[in-house]
């Protein structure tokens, strides 16, 4: 027993010999090796804010060695590493992969007709920005607040992302493309280029870009997806592909004339009006209203100019009446004619082209479009113009 206990004191009085000389070691470290001074040591940095005046002060030496001491005993104890910076990289690997798939959905958009319509990128989502929240990441002196909703375009804040949504739906609806925007010249030409030389050409006022919702952008692409799906499975049953209407539901590019009775646009000012009677402003707002007969959408200007009366303008002079000339795009999916069966559902048609001979519309040819779902009609453009 006795020399069990000595052999254990003879151990404990080992290590602390091994400690104190360890200890030594940095206590008593001279700053010249042969007259010349020692390199500075680099297992260590130390934070400014914990570092004593002057390096050669005792309680600076003090503080280094017992320092190092302790992470030489913490060394010695640990048997784990950290893995934290794995776990980042795992995390942030799926966000990653959202932006490449982001990246590409946006550079395919990009490549069609309608580039020009979509989507302004600062225009975001309300409640998908993390912009909108003070991140700690940024600055740790402010507190975290994830009920922040700003505009882009005008700054002003939102506690809920619908108020947001409706304050951009009325107060950021359209903008002015100036002459300048190529878009602007685009739009000018595509307007002007159905117009009979034969008929007074029209003077354009101005031409205005129209900022759908998030909402009214997101129906739109779930239609051209159902149209998609129903010809895909039309095709498998006859035999008989249909294959514009698998690729992007047959998208076209319309028009609709309308009348509205605001300033909408003047001097650069993007609200919409309330009115119950200004159709432009409706349609900018929630998108067509369903008809029974179906919303009319027209190959050429011309043909949407003369399906509204000519003397509209005159007859409701005191309402402040105009009229103004919606560019759309529209999901015509499987056209039929008028002649055929009119069950849209039942028959398998999307849409129906209307023909003079039925004698059933007396101001329709054959170049009218009817759809009977108004998600399948986008407007993206306004041309205000007078003839």
């Amino acid at each position: 027993m006795a020399s069990s206990i000595a052999t254990f004191f003879n151990k404990f009085l080992y290590l602390l010999i091994i400690l104190l000389v360890h200890l030594g070691c940095f206590i008593f470290t001279t700053t010249t090796v042969g007259g010349k001074k020692a390199p500075p040591s680099k297992k260590r940095k130390i934070l400014p804010s914990s570092q004593p005046s002057s390096p050669s002060h005792p309680k600076f030496k003090t503080h280094k060695a017992l320092s190092s001491s302790w992470h030489f005993i913490k060394h010695l104890l640990s048997t784990k590493s950290c893995k934290t910076p794995k776990t980042v990289t795992a995390q942030s690997s799926p966000q990653s992969t959202a932006t490449a798939s982001t990246t590409t959905v946006s550079a395919a958009a990009a490549r069609s007709l309608v580039s020009l319509t979509q989507a302004d990128p600062d225009r975001k989502p309300p409640g998908s920005c993390p912009e909108s929240d003070i991140s700690a990441d940024t600055n740790l002196f402010f507190p975290l607040r994830n009920d922040i909703f700003p505009c882009t375009a005008c700054g002003e804040i939102f506690q809920k992302p619908h108020l947001l949504e409706t304050h951009q739906t009325l107060k950021h609806a359209v903008s002015d493309l100036s002459g300048s925007d190529p878009g602007h010249n685009i739009v000018q030409i595509i307007f002007k280029s159905g117009w009979p030389e034969s008929k007074p050409s029209p003077t354009i006022t101005r031409i205005l870009k129209i900022h759908n919702s998030p909402k009214i952008l997101a129906k739109f692409e779930e239609y051209r997806e159902v149209v998609k799906s129903k010809a895909a499975r039309h095709g498998a049953l006859t035999r008989r592909r249909d294959e514009r209407c698998i690729a992007d539901g047959n998208e076209l590019m319309r028009f609709h004339c309308s009348t509205f009775l605001c300033d909408l646009g003047h001097s650069g000012d993007s609200s919409i009006c309330s009115q119950q009677f200004c159709n432009i402003c409706g349609i900018i707002k929630s998108g067509f209203s369903p008809k029974l007969d179906g919303i009319a959408t027209l190959s050429t200007s011309w043909r949407a100019h003369v399906a509204i009366p000519d003397d509209v303008e005159r007859e409701f002079r005191f309402m402040n009446v105009k009229r103004a000339m919606l560019v759309c795009r529209v999901i015509a999916g499987r056209v039929g004619s008028d002649s055929d069966d009119p069950e849209k559902a039942d028959g398998g048609f999307d849409s129906v082209m209307a023909r003079p001979e039925t004698g059933v519309y007396t101001r329709l040819d054959e170049e009218e479009l009817l759809v009977f779902n108004p998600r399948a009609v986008l407007p993206c453009f306004v041309i205000v113009y007078s003839v």
